[in-house]
C-alpha cells in the first residue's frame, strides 16, 4: 500500500509528482493514518510504501512506521 502522508517538503522541485514545498501544509492526521493500518491489517498487505513531500516532516512519520513494523508491513531497505 502506498500512502502519502503529505505535501509538506522542505524543498520545491519543479518535478514534484505532488506539487510539495515548503508553502504547503498539508499532511494526513494520525486518525487517517490509522484507517490505512487497519485496512493493511485486514488485508494482510505486505508492504506500505511511505511518500509525500518529505515524509518524516509529518509530526506522526515515526508512530505510523513504528506501527507498520508491528504488523510486518515494513522493510528496513527497498525491494
Amino acid at each position: 500500500m502506498q500512502v502519502n502522508v503529505g505535501r509538506t517538503c522542505n524543498q520545491t522541485c519543479r518535478h514534484c509528482h505532488v506539487d510539495a514545498g515548503p508553502d504547503r501544509r498539508e499532511v494526513m492526521t494520525r486518525e487517517t493514518m490509522q484507517h490505512c493500518l487497519d485496512a493493511v491489517k485486514r488485508a494482510a498487505i505486505p508492504t506500505v510504501d511511505v511518500t509525500g513531500g518529505a515524509p518524516e516532516l509529518n509530526p506522526d512519520f515515526r508512530w505510523l512506521v513504528s506501527e507498520a513494523r508491528r504488523l510486518g508491513a515494513a522493510r528496513d531497505r527497498p525491494l
